[in-house]
C-alpha cells in the first residue's frame, strides 16, 4: 500500500506543479495563495521519494503532505463553491475547475489512507 501510495504522490505532485503553474501563467495571483500548492507538492514528494527508498521518515513526511494537501484542497474548494470559481482561472481548464479541485482532494484522501493503513518498514540491521 505504500508503494502505491508514494506513486500517487509523485503523479499528484507532478501534476499539481504543473497545473498550478499552467492556470496561473500569465496572471500571478497574490503568492500565499499559489506558493502552499508548490509547498504540498514538495512535501508529498519528498515523502514519496523517502518511502520509497525504505526511510522510516518517508510514510510520516508523506502522510502529513497528504493531509496538508487535502486542508489546502478543502479551502480551495470551500471558497470556489463559496465565491464561484474565477472565471479567468476556471475557462483555462476548460470551466472544469471545481470538479478538478474536488477529484484533486478525493485523490489526496486516497493517497492519506493508502498510506496510513500501509506496514511500517522494516529496519535493515
Amino acid at each position: 500500500m505504500l508503494r502505491a501510495a508514494a506513486f500517487m504522490a509523485l503523479l499528484y505532485a507532478a501534476a499539481l506543479v504543473g497545473f498550478e503553474t499552467y492556470i496561473n501563467w500569465d496572471q500571478w495571483q497574490w503568492w500565499p495563495w499559489w506558493l502552499v500548492d508548490y509547498v504540498s507538492a514538495g512535501l508529498i514528494a519528498a515523502g514519496a521519494l523517502l518511502a520509497l527508498r525504505g526511510s522510516a521518515r518517508g510514510p510520516l513526511l508523506l502522510a502529513c503532505g497528504w493531509g496538508f494537501a487535502i486542508a489546502m484542497m478543502w479551502m480551495s474548494l470551500a471558497g470556489n463553491i463559496e465565491a464561484g470559481a474565477d472565471p479567468v482561472r476556471a475557462g483555462r481548464v476548460a470551466g472544469f475547475y471545481v470538479t478538478l479541485i474536488a477529484f484533486s482532494m478525493m485523490w489526496c484522501a486516497l493517497g492519506l489512507a493508502l498510506t496510513l493503513n500501509a506496514r511500517p518498514p522494516q529496519s535493515n540491521r
